[in-house]
């Protein structure tokens, strides 16, 4: 895959060229063509050309559209909005709303770029560090636990049927890791890298070894809201490669067959048929009840804001 980048990256420079530069020099020959045969001085060869022309244009247009659709949401592309006017407004207000061009510097504004590095640097350092080291005391606490069978159900050896339906299964579309390539290319050329790509995935499931560079990621910074002040309205997103999504996948699928089992009954979420708003529906009728009988009650509100991306996993459980 290596090589095939440097190769890529020559063909785009050598043979794929500048689509939009070749776009305008094409129209500009086009529209000189159409001026002589408006003035009707257009011979026979003018007119061979300007078919040649509008064939290489048409071509054109499709490859700029090619290019637009990686770089637009592929929602926008089913909608029917390809080369329009609105089609690029709207990405360009996503690029912009995507755009870090400043934050909150003790209450000012601040745009300078090396004091929004450092800022940002800072702010998720001290958020992810750690700050002691944590001893939990879970004294005659017995917990549910799985089978040898669903043990090795989960880290069990992966078929060349799975990792085909999970490929298969991811859009190709999405964003690509640091690797520079997505599941489009996976898909379009499976038969060649079938064989590594399997070999790969059940060499981390056997010895827990990733393939060099196949574990590293890109930190980018997704928008809350319309309207970012704060680096409080950013959550980070890692873009992966196709290898760690493959994996994560697999182990998502195989999870999903056995977490009912070691989930208590009243999580009420990230379970087949339970609702998020099923506690909350709880809440409200219980708070009615004693609110109608006139019953003394007290009701915490917990807020959990950035409680998953803060989970200490290293726990030292003292029995």
């Amino acid at each position: 895959m290596k090589r095939s980048k440097l190769d890529l990256k020559k063909w785009i420079r050598e043979v794929f060229g500048n689509v939009n530069q070749e776009g305008i020099l094409l129209q500009n020959k086009i529209q000189e063509l159409e001026t002589k045969d408006d003035e009707g001085v257009l011979d026979e060869f003018g007119r061979e050309e300007m078919i040649l022309l509008l064939t290489e244009q048409s071509r054109n247009l499709f490859k700029q559209e090619t290019v637009v659709q990686q770089k637009a949401r592929k929602s926008w592309l089913k909608q029917g909005d390809l080369n329009t006017k609105k089609f690029h407004s709207s990405m360009k207000w996503r690029r912009m709303r995507n755009g870090i061009n400043g934050v909150e510097v003790n209450v000012q504004w601040c745009e300078e770029k090396e004091v929004v590095m450092t800022k940002v640097r800072k702010f998720f350092e001290a958020r992810f560090a750690r700050e002691s080291e944590p001893v939990v005391r879970l004294d005659n606490v017995r917990f549910t636990s799985l089978s040898e069978e669903d043990n090795v159900s989960l880290v069990g050896v992966v078929s060349e049927e799975e990792i085909n339906n999970v490929v298969c299964s991811c859009d190709g579309s999405k964003g690509p890791g640091p690797d520079g390539f997505n599941f489009s290319f996976i898909k379009f050329c499976w038969g060649c890298l079938k064989k590594d790509f399997v070999s790969a995935v059940n060499d981390f499931m056997v010895n827990g070894r990733w393939p060099k560079e196949s574990n590293a990621s890109f930190i980018c910074l997704i928008p809350k809201n319309d309207n970012m002040q704060q680096l409080n309205d950013y959550r980070p997103n890692l873009l992966v490669g196709c290898v760690y999504k493959t994996v994560s996948k697999i182990f998502s699928i195989r999870l999903k067959k056995v977490i009912s089992k070691v989930i208590d009954v009243r999580q009420s979420t990230f379970l087949e048929r339970r609702g998020l708003l099923d506690s909350i529906l709880v809440a409200n009728k219980a708070l009615e009840e004693f609110k109608r009988k006139k019953k003394n009650c007290v009701f915490f509100k917990v807020d959990y804001e950035k409680a998953y991306d803060s989970v200490r996993w290293d726990l030292y459980i003292i029995c």
